[in-house]
């Protein structure tokens, strides 16, 4: 392990961790704002929320939307039985699938209240239009809250719930790219490219295109 400083932006950058890590962030045009020491973990950031069944990678984003690895067939059960996932918290109406080459769909039992939705999103290769639908899905009143996953919970869907945090929360591409990468979700980075994707993001475009196109049906 080691830790170096990366002046970028005006700002010196700490960037701890195994070398290559730190170079495939750089390289990719980001280095971390931060590090931060245990306990020190910012507030603002995802909530880890632990031990609940065949619902791996969970954390409450928001109050009305969530993120998570590939859920279970018990974690569907559980989420369609309208348990909800913290105390005194609302029961998931809407579960968002990124994954490309899995349907869960047919998991979801069939007395089950939950919707589902799916993005086949090519962690390879984002889209705008894949942005908007998400956007406009987890802004849908009558769908929150929201589940969003994909398989590990980690990439894709960090990459996601970044956009949501710049888009409709105000974040900075900054601070939403410091949680991404840092958050302790599993970010790979290998894949840099959605890194780059969110740092290239035409905010007032995607803003502009989900008012238009208004709630999800």
């Amino acid at each position: 392990m080691y830790s170096a400083r990366r002046k970028a932006g005006g700002r010196h950058l700490l960037c701890a961790g195994t070398g290559w890590f730190c170079a495939i962030l750089v390289l990719g045009g980001y280095a971390p704002a931060a590090i931060w020491a245990e306990g020190e973990r910012p507030a603002a950031w995802a909530q880890a929320i632990p031990n609940v069944p065949g619902l791996p990678n969970l954390y409450q984003v928001t109050s009305t939307l969530y993120r998570a690895a590939q859920p279970l067939p018990k974690g569907l059960t559980y989420l369609g039985d309208q348990h909800p996932l913290e105390p005194g918290g609302r029961p998931i109406k809407t579960v968002f699938s990124l994954r490309a080459r899995h349907d869960n769909a047919r998991l979801v039992p069939s007395t089950s209240s939950i919707r589902y939705e799916q993005i086949r999103f090519k962690a390879w290769h984002p889209e705008d239009e894949d942005i908007i639908k998400f956007l406009r899905i987890v802004t849908t009143p009558a769908l929150q809250p929201v589940l969003v996953h994909c398989q590990h919970g980690s990439d894709r869907t960090g990459m996601m719930v970044a956009v949501y945090r710049i888009v409709v929360q105000g974040w900075s591409k900054a601070d939403a790219l410091h949680e991404m990468t840092q958050g302790g979700y599993g970010f790979h980075p290998l894949w840099r490219n959605l890194t780059r994707y969110v740092m290239q993001l035409d905010v007032k475009s995607i803003e502009a295109e989900v008012a238009k196109q208004g709630p999800w049906p």
